[in-house]
């Protein structure tokens, strides 16, 4: 059956990770949207960022969609991704969380994110770098970034994949969310785990999962199953 994807990235990506799916999908003849969010190269220009602009680049592509959209997330997009359902909850056939942050109602993506504790790669000290101004935060080196992202992939993958990261603007970081029961939670989730991700640990991501009776699916792999377990994560969004 054909299916319309809208995939979201994370913190520090842009619509580049997805490349790896996106061309076996649209062969299997999906209708497949990778975006940018606001803030990093292929973006909207000149757009305020933070959490309202992020969302509205989604819901565009959801409102651009044909039918009804399989809205595919990963890492910090799993916030963006909760807000948009929240607006356009009937026009979301499901949610796929990949190794995505699940925020509860009113909480932060810092807030979600420092629930990993110390076996989060990128709480440890000195692993983020705030910018002079303050208004975004960068990897205190690439091989953090392997550590942390792409702990599982070939070697020259993981370095190419690092060297296209960009820092993260903080507003969107830092904005609480408010999302609803009757709309974000009445959407059907998939929840794409790996025991081996050093960004959200395994407590974190079943019970991220749990809180929103998200169906959960166990990749290999690490942060990044579209680089490290790519035909899994296929199969798992061709059955979403």
């Amino acid at each position: 059956m054909m299916k319309t994807f809208v995939l979201v990235h994370g913190g520090m990506h842009g619509s580049w990770c997805w490349d790896p799916i996106v061309g076996p999908l649209r062969a299997a003849g999906h209708h497949v949207t990778a975006v940018d969010l606001p803030g990093r190269p292929g973006g909207p220009v000149g757009s305020t960022v933070d959490m309202n602009s992020y969302v509205e680049v989604v819901t565009a592509a959801i409102d651009a969609a044909s039918g009804p959209v399989v809205l595919a997330v990963h890492s910090l997009g799993g916030v963006t991704a909760s807000l948009a359902a929240e607006s356009r909850a009937e026009s979301i056939s499901r949610l796929v969380f990949v190794n995505s942050l699940l925020v509860d109602d009113g909480e932060t993506a810092l807030g979600a994110v420092l629930r990993g504790g110390s076996e989060c790669v990128l709480t440890r000290e000195g692993a983020l770098v705030a910018s002079a101004d303050g208004s975004t935060i960068a990897l205190d080196s690439p091989e953090t970034g392997v550590d942390a992202f792409y702990n599982c992939c070939d070697p020259e993958v993981a370095r190419n994949a690092v060297a296209r990261l960009v820092p993260e603007p903080l507003p969107p970081v830092l904005e609480p969310l408010s999302i609803t029961t009757g709309r974000f939670g009445a959407v059907p989730k998939t929840y794409v785990g790996a025991r081996r991700d050093h960004v959200l640990p395994w407590a974190l991501q079943t019970s991220m999962a749990d809180a929103y009776s998200a169906e959960f699916v166990e990749l290999g792999g690490d942060h990044s199953p579209v680089l490290s377990a790519t035909d899994d994560l296929l199969s798992v969004l061709a059955e979403a």
